[in-house]
């Protein structure tokens, strides 16, 4: 086997593995990303741990009320989950996992919008901070050079007409000081704003999760696609279904 080979294989299996990941609103974005292009044949290991993450988040998620929103949401999917899945326990399993996935994705757009206004306005705030002090710190460079003028024209000037240059100045560096600051805070908070909306989870797949849970639950057998191979047959690795 050349190099070529082995990175082709040691990436397939870094995009199988789930064990880093948890089913939380802060890793939806990984957690969906990766398994919305999951590619079967997977590692045996790689599928229990999958499964495994699963069972244990839904087993200790509670379903909400059966509100008129809850209950349409479940209609609407009830049709496709009755579609691909003929065991009935399986199917409301796979209802309740899917209920699972809606809450944590509700809260996980919550609070990515939030943090998405929060930071809006911190660079809303830094760009009129910036402003205010371009705008003061140019007045106070006018200031002293308005007083020079003055203290050159009168010749013997007072001490007060001397003194105000230096005080201008000295508050004119004091805002130009402070751009460096703000122009460093403004690019760490764009990189905060861009990897919240990389991150954010517009909408959910429903179609495509339902197929793939219930090909990596066992739930469903399809003809022809090999959910997981047996270690070491690196052969199955070319044989990649959506």
């Amino acid at each position: 086997m050349d190099r070529r080979q082995k990175e082709k294989i040691r990436s397939w299996e870094i995009a199988q593995d789930f064990s880093t990941l948890n089913l939380t609103p802060e890793s939806i974005h990984a957690f969906y990303v990766k398994f919305i292009n999951l590619r079967f044949p997977m590692k045996v290991e790689h599928l229990l741990e999958l499964r495994y993450l699963i069972n244990h988040t839904v087993d200790k998620y509670q379903e909400p009320p059966l509100t008129p929103d809850y209950r349409q949401f479940r209609d609407s999917l009830q049709a496709a989950v009755d579609s691909f899945i003929d065991n009935q326990r399986y199917a409301e399993r796979m209802l309740k996992i899917l209920s699972m996935l809606r809450d944590i994705h509700y809260t996980h757009s919550i609070r990515s919008r939030n943090a998405e206004a929060r930071l809006r306005n911190a660079m809303d705030l830094n760009r009129d901070e910036r402003t205010h002090s371009i705008r003061y710190g140019l007045f106070f460079i006018l200031a002293t050079v308005s007083f020079v003028l003055i203290w050159l024209a009168m010749g013997d000037a007072p001490l007060a007409i001397k003194l105000l240059p230096v005080g201008y100045c000295c508050l004119a560096l004091r805002y130009f000081h402070k751009l460096p600051g703000l122009d460093r805070e403004m690019e760490k908070q764009t990189l905060e704003l861009n990897d919240v909306l990389r991150q954010r989870v517009n909408s959910l797949n429903w179609k495509t999760l339902i197929h793939k849970l219930a090909l990596v639950l066992g739930y469903k057998r399809v003809p022809g696609v090999d959910v997981f191979h047996i270690e070491g047959d690196h052969d199955h690795m070319e044989r990649v279904y959506h």
